[in-house]
């Protein structure tokens, strides 16, 4: 390939970054719909950091194409003098302002400190959010009933084991949150003996608040909701604190992807609430978002989102069934 060959094919490269940019969010290659309240933070912050630089992509790769094709050596191997080059026209505009190396390096040092700065500030509200107990305890609203729902998550190789409390303290919750024998400021650190164990299954219902209790039995896992812009590592010995809400149906998007199969005898997911149809942009999937070990491919779950508490609960009361019927415990 001769020389200026290669500053084509830097070009070629660079157009086709762009030319699947474009695309992608056609071909399903993009993020899926945030329908968490938080997601439309993150989804900000996300495309503030891509912009900036898919900016300095475009113009550092401009540059080498353009200095490729114009300074391309030839057979004769002379080099270009620095004190006697001219500069390219195109670059006539900066040679005012920088023309010597002190300029240069301030401007490449003040440039992504200024940019760094943003979005240090820009950040804090969603990291607030997100991760500040304080976040968490305004949300818990008067419209919350029985405060927020409560899940235990417990990851291992290479399954989700999620905790849910039976019916007769999810009632007790629903009831009365500050009656003591419901046990719900204690449940997350706490499990009872006649809580409910599921497999890779994470139900909750629409615009309530959940708070996930993450834990592992071994090694590190990382607990991953992409639809709720929620990702969160589960660190051996700890135990963490993970919350979200979905959005509100009533202002913005339904976000149920679940109803009742009476042939399969169970809720299934994948559910579009408009059509009553399957649909793969409502499977809420929970990967694992690090390498845990041969099975970490393997290790995925879903998320059902119920319309409404009752629902819910007509789920849990089938559950916890299910679950005494396998254990034997009742």
């Amino acid at each position: 390939m001769s020389n200026k060959g290669w500053s084509v094919l830097f070009g070629v490269v660079m157009a086709a970054c762009f030319i699947g940019f474009g695309i992608s969010p056609w071909m399903g290659w993009w993020m899926p719909d945030g329908i968490s309240t938080h997601a439309a933070d993150v989804d900000f912050l996300f495309y503030v950091i891509l912009y900036i630089t898919a900016f300095f992509f475009v113009l550092t790769e401009a540059l080498i194409v353009l200095f490729m094709w114009n300074y391309a050596g030839t057979g004769e191997v002379k080099h270009p003098v620095s004190e006697t080059a001219e500069f390219p026209g195109y670059l006539k505009p900066l040679t005012g302002i920088l023309h010597d190396q002190h300029r240069i390096e301030m401007a490449w040092t003040f440039i992504p400190a200024v940019i760094l700065l943003y979005i240090a500030f820009a950040q804090v509200s969603a990291w607030a959010n997100i991760k500040y107990e304080s976040r968490k305890k305004a949300g818990q609203d008067a419209s919350q009933i029985g405060g927020s729902l409560q899940i235990g998550v417990s990851a291992r190789q290479f399954e989700w084991r999620m905790r849910y409390p039976s019916v007769e303290r999810f009632d007790k919750w629903i009831k009365n949150q500050s009656d003591p024998t419901a046990a719900f400021d204690s449940f997350g650190k706490m499990p009872q003996v006649d809580d409910v164990y599921v497999v890779n299954e994470l139900h909750i219902w629409q615009h309530h608040q959940v708070v996930v209790y993450l834990t592992t039995r071994d090694v590190l896992h990382s607990f991953n909701l992409p639809n709720f812009r929620v990702k969160q590592d589960a660190l051996p010995g700890k135990m963490i604190p993970v919350w979200f809400r979905t959005l509100d149906p009533a202002k913005q998007k339904k976000t149920k992807n679940t109803k009742w199969n009476e042939a399969k005898k169970r809720y299934i997911d994948g559910i579009n609430p408009e059509t009553g149809k399957e649909d793969p942009n409502y499977i809420y999937d929970i990967p694992c978002a690090e390498l845990c070990g041969w099975g970490h491919y393997r290790m995925i779950g879903r998320v059902y989102v119920h319309e409404n508490h009752a629902e819910f609960r007509d789920w849990l009361e089938k559950a916890q069934a299910n679950y005494l019927k396998r254990t034997g415990d009742r």
